[in-house]
């Protein structure tokens, strides 16, 4: 259920906040619509991360402050008490007011280092729960660090529906401190800047000449790690099958290799590396052009949190193919906007992107439902104002 909140009309000016995250990337992607929204409240906020050069990117473009804290994201508890105590340090320096934490490690790591400094108010937000695809001791063990994180905290944001109904299951948090804002995600989408222009259209146009995709070809996209629980190796096979029967479909793969996050299979590894329909990209900022080189957006993800490349894909009106899992049930209306899957199973989506490829119609009207839904629930003003009620309510009490 969305979180109520009231907003005085002459709230008191001057709180200073502080945004958290292990790697900067989490908070450029998803928060970079804040800065400018809380100056406008009179609220001065600063980032804290570890280094990257998104880091320069909010110093540059908003002049605010940032501070580089190295948080690394494996168990490593004498590195961990060297980052808390640095932590501690930066909160009270810089007097902050409220200290809004995100991804696991920067959650817990914060939280407890915010608590230690006094910080009068502090938050958490849940982006997702790897402990949904670990099983035995270290599935107990990340089940113990979100508790502490949630226990630490004043307020637990939740980016969607059903990884809150993950939490409750697991007794993580308590129901009284958790809540979705709105209708979920982190802070929406920029609409403006995920629309199919005739000028993102040209530069699209441009990268499939590039990546010699012809005007014939239907292209398949997928964005994300290249690991398992992104479901990488379920489409590599999905592929190569429907490839036999229709040279004219390609595969548009963007994304890095992360080790620490697991390792893909000597074959799969290959199979993408080397099939003649599959062209490989790397990460980059500048996704939107990408996103109108597709057809259609496939993730056969095993689990997320609230999945923006689907929303971003819907958004540039692309129907989407994902899996029945925590986060993806808020992504996508199966039938309308996209389809759902089971995970792990090759012929569900097999047959599921063999759908989507025969019917130019049915990926036009799914792709505009998507449009028509995201305008609605997740516009990233939407979000941006509820984050600001937000902070208002919770410093307004403090």
């Amino acid at each position: 259920m969305p979180i109520e909140t009231k907003q005085k009309a002459d709230g008191k000016k001057g709180w200073r906040i502080c945004l958290l995250s292990s790697i900067p990337c989490t908070l450029w992607s998803f928060y970079r619509g804040l800065p400018d929204i809380l100056k406008d409240e009179g609220i001065a906020l600063e980032i804290c991360s570890s280094p990257g050069v998104e880091l320069d990117y909010f110093k540059e473009q908003f002049g605010i402050s940032v501070h580089q804290v190295d948080i690394c994201r494996q168990v490593t508890p004498r590195r961990d008490m060297v980052t808390i105590l640095k932590l501690i340090k930066i909160f009270k320096q810089n007097h902050y007011d409220l200290v809004h934490a995100h991804t696991p490690k920067a959650g817990l790591l914060g939280m407890i280092a915010a608590t230690l400094a006094r910080v009068k108010c502090r938050v958490y937000t849940c982006h997702g729960l790897p402990l949904e695809t670990e099983s035995g001791l270290k599935r107990q063990l990340l089940v113990c660090v979100e508790r502490v994180s949630c226990a630490l905290a004043d307020q637990v944001l939740v980016v969607s529906d059903s990884l809150l109904s993950k939490l409750r299951e697991y007794k993580i948090c308590s129901d009284s401190k958790s809540a979705v804002l709105e209708d979920g995600t982190a802070c929406g989408v920029e609409l403006n800047r995920f629309t199919r222009t005739s000028e993102l259209v040209k530069k699209s146009r441009a990268i499939r000449d590039y990546l010699n995709i012809s005007d014939d070809d239907t292209v398949i996209g997928f964005i994300g790690r290249l690991v398992p629980d992104k479901g990488i190796h379920i489409l590599a096979k999905s592929f190569a099958r429907l490839y036999e029967l229709n040279r004219n479909i390609r595969l548009l793969v963007l994304g890095d290799i992360e080790p620490h996050r697991g390792r893909l299979s000597n074959e799969t590894t290959k199979v993408l590396s080397n099939h003649p329909g599959i062209t490989r990209v790397g990460f980059t900022h500048e996704i939107e052009p990408y996103y109108a080189a597709m057809d259609m957006l496939v993730l056969p993800t095993r689990r997320e949190g609230f999945p923006y490349t689907l929303l971003e894909a819907g958004a540039m009106g692309l129907p989407v193919i994902a899996t029945r899992v925590t986060g993806c049930v808020d992504a996508v209306v199966g039938g309308q906007t996209g389809l759902l899957v089971p995970p792990d199973n090759v012929i569900a989506l097999t047959d599921a992107i063999e759908k989507l490829l025969k019917s130019p119609k049915l990926r036009q009207r799914m792709g505009q439902k998507a449009r028509e839904r995201i305008e609605t629930k997740f516009p990233s003003k939407r979000l941006l104002d509820a984050h600001v009620r937000l902070y208002r309510q919770m410093l307004e009490i403090g």
